[in-house]
C-alpha cells in the first residue's frame, strides 16, 4: 500500500503544507491518492506517538531527580 512518497525530494515540511500539496499532486487514481494520504496520516501518528513517550520518560526523570 505504502507508496514511497515520503522518499520523493523537494517535500514541504511544514505538515499542513505537506498535506495540501499531497492533495494538490495529481495522482494516477483514487486509490493512489488514498494511499499517499494513508502514508502521510501513519507517519505523523507515529512521530506523536514517539513524542508522546519521550515526554513521559522525561517526567518519569524529573520525577524520580526529585524523589530519590
Amino acid at each position: 500500500m505504502a507508496t514511497g512518497t515520503s522518499d520523493t525530494p523537494h517535500q514541504p515540511l511544514d505538515p499542513y503544507a505537506r498535506l495540501a500539496h499531497l492533495l494538490r499532486t495529481p495522482a494516477p487514481d483514487s486509490e493512489t491518492l488514498l494511499d499517499r494520504v494513508y502514508e502521510e496520516l501513519l507517519a505523523r501518528e507515529s512521530h506523536a506517538y514517539a513524542a508522546g513517550w519521550s515526554d513521559a520518560l522525561a517526567a518519569v526523570h524529573r520525577i524520580r531527580r526529585r524523589n530519590p
